[in-house]
């Protein structure tokens, strides 16, 4: 399955989403390929330490590389197609390439993750169109709001249904607006809900996923709640921890396992 996360505007957590919820998605057991798909304002790589790998997206936009030779396997088992942060790279790069390259390699994989750029251009109209489904990131503001409704309704005209949407950056405000408000107001279903979380800034910081960072953080059992619910096995992990004396992961797994075990 091809997803592609998206928002209205920048700043929401596009590219901390992408980068966590693969990362949790591979720690399910999924082969996990996330792509850095922001040709001009590459993010992605610095998560996982990958700006500097040579040859990377914008070499194979320029028709310099092969894709598979520009994938790279994190320590977390994530496969990652990073971008380069050159202004060059991304003057040489053809865009008109990239269904082309994503095809190529999509079937090798349980799940790609296409990390999109912000706003409503060109690159987003072909990010929405590629993939199966589109992943909204929004956070609680009527500005974030209005934006992401603008971008589910170009999915639509696109053909690509919605997933889902994602409400960041929680617990910040007493004003925020309240979850089925911003349902009505999108017409799409909340599937996960990521707290502010200081951890996030910190892992950001030092190159890594906060569920590399922080495990058991807030955010981090938020974005393994996420990932359960996009393979279709979600369970409330904090009613898990409260039963069970095993560690996070091993909870998940077994969980996981039982419930496969009836069909």
């Amino acid at each position: 399955m091809i997803i592609t996360i998206a928002s209205g505007k920048g700043g929401v957590g596009k590219t901390t989403t992408s980068a966590n919820l693969s990362v949790a998605l591979s720690k399910l057991g999924k082969r996990v390929l996330v792509i850095d798909g922001d040709i001009s304002m590459a993010n992605l790589g610095l998560i996982f330490n990958f700006e500097k790998k040579k040859p990377n997206l914008h070499d194979v936009l320029a028709g310099e590389a092969y894709v598979k030779d520009a994938i790279y396997k994190h320590k977390t088992g994530v496969y990652v197609l990073p971008t380069s942060l050159s202004i060059e790279g991304y003057k040489k790069s053809d865009l008109d390439l990239f269904p082309e390259v994503v095809n190529e390699v999509a079937d090798e994989y349980d799940y790609v993750i296409i990390d999109a750029p912000a706003g409503l251009n060109r690159d987003m109209a072909m990010h929405l169109a590629i993939a199966d489904k589109l992943m909204l990131i929004v956070t609680p503001e009527l500005f974030s709001i209005v934006d992401g409704l603008r971008i589910k309704e170009s999915a639509e005209m696109a053909g690509t249904p919605l997933m889902g949407i994602v409400l960041n950056r929680t617990g910040r405000d007493f004003a925020e607006m309240g979850e089925d408000e911003i349902e009505m107001l999108i017409k799409g279903r909340i599937i996960g809900n990521i707290p502010e979380d200081e951890n996030i800034r910190t892992a950001t910081l030092k190159k890594m996923t906060v569920l590399e960072y922080s495990p058991n953080s807030p955010s981090s059992k938020a974005y393994m709640e996420l990932a359960l619910r996009v393979v279709g096995s979600y369970v409330d992990i904090e009613k898990i921890e409260k039963m069970h004396k095993e560690s996070f992961l091993q909870k998940i797994k077994r969980k996981i396992t039982n419930v496969f075990s009836r069909f």
